[in-house]
């Protein structure tokens, strides 16, 4: 994993940040990261940018997995028509 460092954040958007956390039930950490992921998500050309098929596959077929996430993901993603040459 990698560590990200952001400085000179503004006291009361900090502020405002650890609200949103606590009204989420997260730390301010979990929920910037998780945050930051579904921006990354979102930019993405494709899904197999954000996460090739083989990898998303495994991690919502572990046992006790939530996939209301991953269901939103695909229900959420813009539909491609397949290339036919």
């Amino acid at each position: 994993m990698a560590d990200i460092l952001i400085r000179k954040v503004d006291e009361a958007t900090k502020e405002l940040l650890r609200r949103r956390a606590e009204r989420r039930g997260k730390s301010l950490e979990a929920d910037l990261r998780d945050t930051l992921e579904k921006l990354a998500r979102e930019e993405a050309e494709s899904p197999d940018d954000a996460q090739p098929f083989g990898d998303w596959l495994v991690t919502i077929s572990r046992p006790g997995v939530d996939l209301d996430d991953a269901l939103a993901l695909l229900r959420s993603a813009e539909i491609r028509t397949a290339p036919l040459e």
